[in-house]
């Protein structure tokens, strides 16, 4: 045994509510004298180490370097002795990562990568005869018999996606994550010919998405559990049965880690979201639940951190967010109210402050240090496993303003010991250089053993085949965060509210008051996201932070706020509330699944998770007690229909169509409270479709043809959610409206209020130079006609001077578009008329194709394989040479201001002004990732130096255009023409020109 080391200790201060900066840093130094960990005594633990070249961030699933193993250390203690479980398999050219224990403790599960330099048992599984697979796989080590076996042994299966995050179920089952997206590769009809299928990449479109799969312990019957659009990552089981992860949400502007949970049959309990939503801090990653049921997690910002941040502790069973009470009888002490009473040790470190353990959560240097990768031990000792490291300033020279400053420099992450009863924490790894140690799990058997989760029985009466159910009892019962309130409401706009500020459903539901006849929320959009395949270029997605969705579907709200609707199961949909002239009131940020025959059921539009209905059940609330038909108690009006009138209210229809079905109900009701004053003729019936798209109206004649966005063939009378489906492309459908209609004034070296909708081509973008000043702004000019250039004066950026946009992609109400064309004051800034009314210049087809246009994302395309859909040249650019020579340029030069930005959680759900909505061109350090993601800026092999890798370089304010003004997807490398770096990068795509099909 090796000599025995000094151990070092920190006390530090634990205040046990909702979420408090559990663990405040301690640097090394303060030590103290001892042979023994605090607590009880030492445990067997196992962690990975491996080299800082795997270090990653939360958007980076599968990062992997040369250089990790899977190590045993038998006493939690600088002086136990360790044993190197891999090195024989991996040689030193493999990498594990995510080692998870059995729950008798004589097993460990983890995810091994090997390669070509790698053991050939390793390489080649079984016994160096089977295919090569450098994927990473799924590993089983037997502590007791030292036998290593890879879980899937047939590689043709086992090299279909990368296997990481493996964790054991109750009953044997294995929950992990996968790119392999076993349910969810897309076909690719219309795709490249000969190709069978895509997985879908991040919403950053760098990444093939690891989502939450499950298999038998032999590596068979390999099911999809998530269907997300980014990562699901770090499953874990709760002892209840259900699989706790962190799920990356990136819908619109939400763009953040929450900790959601999933039942082992795919099917999604209390809405999914366990913690996070609308809470401090961006990316909640590495959760674990405690003994007590409490969750201890990492939080930390989206990327440049190395997976650290503050190490902190949820009561999830009393709270819901930060300031969400789940219970009513939840403590009163939400975590807002005790942040600032948190404090180390007055022994060690005197002046800590709350502003400082903030810090652990953001980007920018944390002087207390950082945590990773929690494991709470559950004998007892109220202690747990962390991954640490102290804060790591480094000098860095700003590319613009030419100063040194400090930044964070690369972690040494240690792996610690903490006791929660004494405050104190003490190393067991200590770091090293150029490894770093984290993951580490106490070998330890667990008990009580959780819960099994049975599979539901699909529910063949309510739904059908491929299909599931989504139940919200109400639109209007939410959860004070104004997504179905005051903020969403134009003038003259009103919902009757109760008690609590909450809506009067009583009053709406009833067709005897007036407000039953002006409700707002009248019908509702299902929309599907569309998977992003690699190398997509990025001017697919335009101007706008969400990607493409493809409309689905449409239904009635009920006068109670209610909805039931059947949508396809296991597929990533949205919902929209619309109003009569059917434009959204806010998108919802969250991709929502179902699984097959199953019903989700929510309170309500963002309702209060886990809490009590903040209205009362809408069948309830009222005089006699029920709705005329109602015979369940709190049903609402919409499942009232479903179950006892028509159960085909609940499927999807290619129209907003709304016919009066409620007043004759009540007019001719038994109940007299229901039947008093009810008016003696039905409210108006509301159709919106696509009818005399191209009949002409306005004041100009049709010159341009308007294709109608309805794919598969269908009509009103055969719309199915599987198979049929309204694409709109701007080219395609929303540029030949602005022709027939605008252009003749928007349009010309003098446009009418400098907005220019002609079709003319923009030489720097490759778009519609209409669809750039919808989205960012007409440029406002100088008395010269020159454009207006702003620096600023603290970081040095250039950027033009523009109008305010005409539109706010996903939001139609709050755009100035839309109230222009609709001739009605929303939400957006600015007159809905200006000089001159354009309410009536459009057709209501016209319209309609409009607003769902900017209400699903104001995309430049909405389908990656349309005939006119760009595509990168990912395939003919050399990705050793991006490795070796291009990442180091763009690490050094642009990776500073393009990084992964996400905004904070708030009490109004509002991202904080973090959120960088300018920037698509995300570089992270992953080499995959940013090989992919420089791909889709390579636009044009042909002529290198117009692509959007190097359109916009640096230059003085009087270039034209100087970089960085970064609308979306223009993004640059900021290097000025001719520079050394920028003639390695035109070289490097020039290089693959000869490849391409250019014309002469």
């Amino acid at each position: 045994m090796r000599k025995r080391k000094q151990t070092l200790s920190f006390s530090l201060a634990i205040v046990p509510v909702l979420l408090l900066p559990l663990l405040t840093a301690c640097t090394p130094g303060s030590s103290s004298s001892g042979t023994s960990v605090s607590g009880t005594g030492g445990v067997s633990i196992a962690y990975v180490r491996r080299t800082v070249d795997a270090l990653g961030n939360p958007t980076d699933s599968t990062m992997s370097a040369d250089g990790g193993d899977l190590i045993i250390r038998d006493y939690s203690s600088p002086s136990g002795d360790d044993t190197n479980i891999t090195s024989g398999h991996t040689l030193g050219f493999g990498d594990v990562s995510d080692p998870e224990v059995s729950y008798d403790g004589t097993k460990i599960i983890f995810s091994m990568r090997c390669s070509a330099q790698s053991a050939l048992a390793c390489y080649r599984y079984p016994n160096g005869t089977g295919n090569l697979d450098a994927s990473w796989n799924i590993w089983e080590y037997n502590i007791g018999t030292r036998a290593l076996t890879r879980v899937i042994q047939d590689s043709a299966i086992s090299s279909l996606g990368d296997d990481v995050d493996p964790v054991y179920y109750p009953d044997g089952r294995i929950v992990f994550t996968s790119n392999r997206q076993a349910t969810s590769s897309q076909p690719t009809t219309g795709g490249p010919p000969g190709a069978v299928g895509y997985v879908s990449h991040d919403e950053y479109e760098r990444e093939a998405s690891t989502l939450l799969h499950i298999m038998d312990p032999n590596g068979g019957n390999i099911r999809q559990l998530s269907f997300n659009q980014s990562h699901d990552r770090n499953p874990v089981i709760l002892a209840n049965g259900e699989i706790m992860y962190s799920r990356w949400d990136h819908v619109g502007e939400r763009n953040q880690f929450s900790i959601f949970k999933i039942n082992p049959d795919g099917t999604v309990p209390d809405l999914g979201v366990v913690y996070g939503a609308h809470s401090p801090g961006n990316s909640y990653l590495h959760p674990r639940e405690m003994s007590d049921g409490r969750v201890m997690t990492s939080i930390m910002p989206l990327s440049g951190t190395s997976e650290g941040g503050s190490l902190e502790i949820i009561d999830v069973a009393n709270y819901s967010e930060d300031d969400e009470p789940a219970t009513p009888s939840a403590p009163t002490n939400p975590m807002g109210q005790q942040r600032g009473q948190f404090q180390v040790s007055r022994l060690l470190i005197p002046s800590e402050s709350a502003s400082r353990h903030e810090q652990m959560r953001g980007m920018n240097i944390s002087p207390l240090g950082r945590y990773s990768t929690p494991y709470p031990l559950w004998d007892g000792t109220n202690r747990a496993l962390v991954t640490y490291t102290p804060s790591q300033p480094t000098r860095q020279r700003n590319q613009f303003t030419g100063r040194n400053e400090n930044i964070e420099g690369t972690p040494r992450y240690g792996i610690w010991m903490v006791n929660m009863s004494s405050n104190t924490m003490n190393i067991v790894v200590e770091p090293q250089s150029r490894y770093f140690f984290s993951d580490a799990i106490a070998l330890q058997a667990r008990t009580p053993a959780p819960s099994v989760k049975t599979a539901s029985v699909p529910n063949t009466v309510a739904t059908t085949l491929g299909m599931g159910i989504l139940n919200v009892k109400s639109v209007y019962d939410t959860d004070g965060r104004e997504r179905m309130g005051a903020a969403v409401l134009a003038s003259g706009e009103s919902i009757p509210l109760a008690t609590s500020n909450r809506a009067d459903i009583a009053t709406i539901k009833h067709p005897a008051n007036a407000a039953n006849g002006s409700r707002v929320a009248r019908f509702f959009r299902i929309s599907k996201a569309v998977a992003t395949p690699q190398g997509l270029d990025v001017e697919v997605i335009g101007e706008s932070e969400f990607e493409m969705q493809h409309i689905i579907g449409y239904g009635v709200i009920e006068p109670d706020g209610s909805m039931k609707v059947r949508v396809p199961a296991n597929t990533p949909v949205t919902i929209t509330a619309l109003d009569s002239q059917g434009r959204g009131f806010t998108h919802h940020t969250n991709w929502i699944q179902v699984g097959e025959g199953a019903e989700r059921t929510c309170f309500g539009c963002h309702g209060p998770r886990r809490a009590v209905a903040a209205l009362n059940s809408p069948s309830t609330a009222g005089t006699s007690g029920a709705h005329p038909l109602a015979v369940g108690t709190g049903e609402s009006m919409a499942e009232t229909r479903f179950a006892r009138v028509n159960a085909a209210i609940a499927n999807l229809t290619l129209n907003p169509e709304y016919t009066d079905f409620w007043t004759p109900e009540y007019r001719t009701s038994s109940n007299s409270s229901y039947s008093t004053n009810v008016p003696a003729t039905n409210q108006a019936s509301i159709s919106i479709s696509y009818d005399n798209l191209n009949a002409g109206s306005g004041h100009d004649a049709h010159s341009s043809i308007i294709p109608s966005p309805v794919r598969g063939g269908c009509t009103a009378s055969n719309w199915s959610p599987v198979n049929c489906a309204i694409v709109i492309n701007y080219e395609e459908h929303i540029q030949p409206i602005l022709n027939n209609h605008c252009a003749s004034c928007h349009s010309g070296s003098a446009p009418a209020a400098a907005l220019d909708l002609s079709s003319s081509v923009s030489a720097v973008f490759g778009r519609y130079n209409s669809y750039q000043q919808l989205l960012i702004g007409a440029l406002v000019l100088d008395a010269s006609g020159r454009p207006i250039i702003i620096i600023n004066p603290e970081d040095g950026e250039i950027t033009f001077e523009r109008q305010a946009p005409m539109v706010n992609a996903g939001n139609g109400r709050s755009s100035r578009l839309i109230e222009r064309l609709y001739g009605q004051e929303l939400l957006a800034a600015g007159s809905a008329t200006g000089s001159t009314n354009h309410a009536t210049m459009l057709s209501d087809a016209e319209k309609r194709l409009i607003t769902e246009w900017v209400d699903i994302g104001a995309q430049y395309y909405n389908d990656p394989f349309d005939g006119t859909t760009p595509r990168s040249a990912a395939t003919l650019l050399n990705e050793t040479t991006f490795n070796t020579t291009i990442m180091p340029i763009l690490t050094s030069d642009c990776a500073s201001c393009h990084r992964a930005f996400g905004g904070n959680g708030s009490s109004t759900g509002v991202p904080s002004a973090t959120f960088q909505a300018s920037n698509r061109f995300v570089l992270t350090g992953n080499p995959a990732g940013d090989f992919g993601i420089t791909a889709s800026m390579v636009t044009n092999v042909c002529t290198p130096a117009s692509s959007y890798l190097l359109a916009r370089p640096s230059g003085t304010p009087t270039s034209n255009p100087p970089h960085p003004d970064v609308p979306m997807g223009s993004g640059a490398a900021a290097l000025p023409v001719g520079s050394t770096n920028y003639n390695t990068i035109l070289s490097w795509i020039s290089a693959a020109t000869a490849s391409a099909s250019c014309p002469p």
